[in-house]
């Protein structure tokens, strides 16, 4: 079976906006695991994770529905892959991972992002990285083992939170797949025609509280649920449903489509570092070894993220796409993807 391919447009925007997008969501992203572990403090994981998705469609779905096509885009087996990838394996794994590990380390461990994505990337849509690149990734890769094995053993809930990044890089890929499709690309009989961020923003978290549901009935079921309890706990629900998901989904989703997935993974970067010292600012001890790794973890996707950077400024952009405004669609102008942005670095 051939997946249909949504195309992701918004509102006529400058070139730069996809860049932009993608550094409000990381900047959103920085402060989550803070707010989350204070949520979590009396709210179970599932119910945390399907309350946030709700406020999210509750945010979305009627922005979507005025604009059009849910009921296709919704429709689209890919789109059922994004809301399990991006929305019910990441967040509810991170839930899980952050009952067991403190909120800077999940803050840390997130480059791992970047490296898989590129990893995907490369496999799975031909983006080469140069010499550079790869050798800061290596080093990412390293600082994050570090991070992982702080005390000289494993931590489970660790695991659990890479699980849920590379989860998330294979939905940040599909998300560079949609938008490296050619307009009307989807197959026949699919009922999938062209979509904007924030319709299938909207499908995404729909999608993705379907996949939660048997998570959350089981926790209800074994006694195991708990709503949030004082002002708090209820005041983080809203943030992470509103800003944390709602907000970011819509962000990511349109700034990953337009973006080649292995920089759209780069920005990234600052998701560790900021994530961390909000962390340490909140009360949590640092340690030599996570702060060590969180260094080095930083300072090769950094590295990295020059390499790509320089790779992608020498690639000269197609004159046929050198326009950042395309066709129009439904009155709403279209950014069109540069082949250029997934040739070869130069």
């Amino acid at each position: 079976m051939v997946l249909s391919r949504p195309r992701v447009t918004l509102p006529a925007m400058t070139r730069a906006a996809p860049l932009v997008c993608l550094a409000a969501a990381v900047i959103i992203w920085a402060t989550t695991f803070v707010v989350s572990s204070t949520a979590l403090a009396s709210t179970s994981p599932a119910v945390l994770t399907v309350l946030r998705f709700a406020l999210a469609a509750i945010v979305l779905v009627p922005l979507a529905l005025r604009r059009g096509g849910m009921g296709r885009v919704f429709l689209a087996p890919i789109t059922a892959v994004l809301g399990l990838t991006g929305v019910a394996a990441y967040y509810g794994l991170q839930n899980l991972g952050l009952l067991q590990t403190p909120a800077g380390t999940a803050a840390l461990l997130q480059a791992v992002l970047p490296v898989a994505t590129a990893v995907l990337a490369a496999v799975l849509l031909g983006e080469r990285q140069s010499a550079g690149t790869v050798a800061g990734l290596v080093a990412a890769t390293a600082g994050v083992a570090l991070v992982a094995s702080a005390g000289a053993h494993v931590d489970r809930g660790a695991a659990l939170v890479v699980a849920g990044v590379l989860a998330y890089a294979i939905y940040t890929v599909l998300l560079r797949r949609l938008g490296s499709s050619p307009p009307h690309s989807g197959t026949a009989g699919s009922g999938h025609s062209d979509s904007d961020a924030v319709v299938l923003a909207a499908a995404t978290a729909l999608w993705g509280l379907i996949f939660l549901i048997p998570w959350l009935v089981w926790e209800t079921a074994s006694g195991q649920a708990g709503l949030p309890a004082g002002p708090s706990a209820v005041a983080a629900t809203l943030y992470l449903g509103v800003v944390g998901s709602g907000g970011t989904l819509l962000l990511w989703t349109y700034g990953a489509a337009h973006t080649p997935a292995s920089l759209a993974g780069i920005v990234t970067a600052a998701i560790p570092a900021l994530g961390y010292a909000v962390a340490v600012f909140a009360g949590e001890p640092a340690t030599w070894g996570k702060t060590a790794g969180g260094f080095l973890a930083v300072a090769g996707v950094l590295i990295a993220t020059y390499a790509a950077t320089r790779s992608t400024s020498g690639t000269a952009p197609s004159p046929a796409t050198s326009s950042p405004l395309g066709h129009r669609d439904q009155g709403r102008a279209e950014l069109l993807p540069d082949p250029g942005r997934d040739a070869a670095p130069g």
